[in-house]
């Protein structure tokens, strides 16, 4: 009996169960949302603006929930309080089909549900530091919890239809709410002028310039997650498909998770986004070129360097370099940037994009992107010592002009 309790105290486990009850959630909402919008009757530039403007809402609401994680007393409870709203309003998706309906109510959700995910990296971080613990293998029980429910969800829907997804997505938040009261308590912290300093963080000018690589490969996936899906379904007849690629791409991030904390110290947040940006960019070509859905499937293996590569270092470096009355502020601002910028253009120019040409034409152009920002970044970040948050780094924001040369 001790040993089970000794167990389930344990601050990784109490961390780990987080992040499962999230990407569980997360690997409905993110995965099969785009048919529900398909079945109902919505077009390719209509869903394109339903997520674009899901990504725009999310960015004052970010500012908000920023401000407020850093100053909460107990950020559980805020964390909590924003799944159960979230999980109330997804379930208003379904009072009409009309588009300027779904529209408004998704982008209600949007203002919770979108923070949930840094406001949540805040307080795993912050707890596993406190006990000197890996972050990677805790993030890792949350990327197979999204792998097995892609799997698996696929036959869900095949048998109760895609509005099992508004469901399980409303309901799987109310889980994700109980198990952030599980985790071990983070407290914010009070900045030294008594409010949140987040877009203090602007002049740490190495910050800046991995944003700058963060954002466009993050417009691509923004692109890739609204419209993947139908693709796959409906353009290559791969319905049967749609959720093993996800349980692939889920499970090929498990290799770099294992090693994330090694790799992160060793090569640094800016030389390992520029190999993701490589892997990127052939995942992407692939998607277009290819007819065969078993191709287009199996690609998705390249997601092993690409989306967990960039949350997490980006997250790590954060984590690392900012200074505590910063974290959560710091942690919301990478998906102010990372998904509200990014991914409003990848949905919305995606959109109107696949309506003029052809959903897989756009891959193209988000290969095209990739690569660009090799070129670009390749040079800058191999010529310098790696951008990696170590110890001896400064713990707090650089002023402007003291980035790591």
């Amino acid at each position: 009996m001790d040993r089970f309790k000794r167990f389930f105290s344990d601050v990784s486990v109490r961390c780990a169960a987080f992040l499962m009850a999230y990407y569980m959630t997360n690997s409905v909402f993110q995965s099969f949302m785009s048919l529900y919008y398909t079945d109902i009757g919505l077009n390719n530039t209509q869903i394109g603006t339903i997520n674009a403007l899901v990504a725009v809402v999310s960015v004052p609401a970010m500012v908000l929930w920023g401000h407020a994680g850093d100053k909460a007393k107990v950020r559980n409870r805020l964390l909590a309080f924003m799944c159960v709203c979230a999980g109330a309003l997804m379930l208003m998706v379904r009072i009409s089909n009309a588009f300027v309906s779904v529209l408004s109510v998704v982008c209600a959700f949007s203002a919770f549900y979108t923070s949930i995910q840094p406001m949540g990296d805040s307080v795993v971080l912050t707890a596993l530091d406190r006990e000197n613990r890996p972050f990677g293998p805790v993030r890792m029980a949350g990327g197979l919890s999204f792998a097995v429910v892609a799997a698996l969800f696929g036959y869900v829907q095949q048998a109760l239809g895609s509005v099992s997804s508004v469901y399980t997505v409303a309901g799987m938040c109310l889980v994700i709410a109980l198990s952030a009261l599980y985790m071990p308590s983070v407290t914010g912290e009070k900045t030294r002028r008594g409010k949140s300093m987040m877009f203090g963080l602007f002049k740490n000018r190495a910050l800046l310039i991995l944003f700058c690589l963060m954002v466009p490969l993050q417009l691509t996936y923004g692109y890739f997650y609204a419209f993947f899906s139908p693709l796959l379904r409906d353009d290559l007849g791969g319905g049967q498909y749609v959720g093993w690629a996800y349980f692939l791409s889920a499970t090929s991030e498990v290799p770099f998770l294992l090693c994330s904390d090694r790799l992160f110290k060793k090569y640094g947040a800016g030389r390992l986004m520029c190999v993701s940006a490589l892997f990127m960019t052939a995942r992407w070509l692939i998607v277009a070129v290819t007819d065969s859905p078993v191709v287009a499937m199996l690609s998705q293996l390249l997601h092993a360097m690409g989306f967990i590569v960039i949350t997490v270092t980006v997250s790590k470096y954060v984590q690392a370099t900012v200074p505590p009355d910063r974290k959560a502020g710091g942690q919301l601002l990478i998906s102010v940037f990372g998904f509200g910028v990014a991914r409003a253009i990848g949905y919305f120019g995606g959109g109107v994009l696949s309506d003029l040409t052809s959903r897989q034409d756009v891959f193209y152009g988000c290969a095209a992107l990739c690569f660009l920002c090799l070129m670009i970044f390749a040079p800058y970040y191999f010529r310098r010592p790696p951008l990696n948050g170590e110890p001896s780094q400064p713990a707090i924001a650089p002023k402007a002009g003291d980035a790591h040369e």
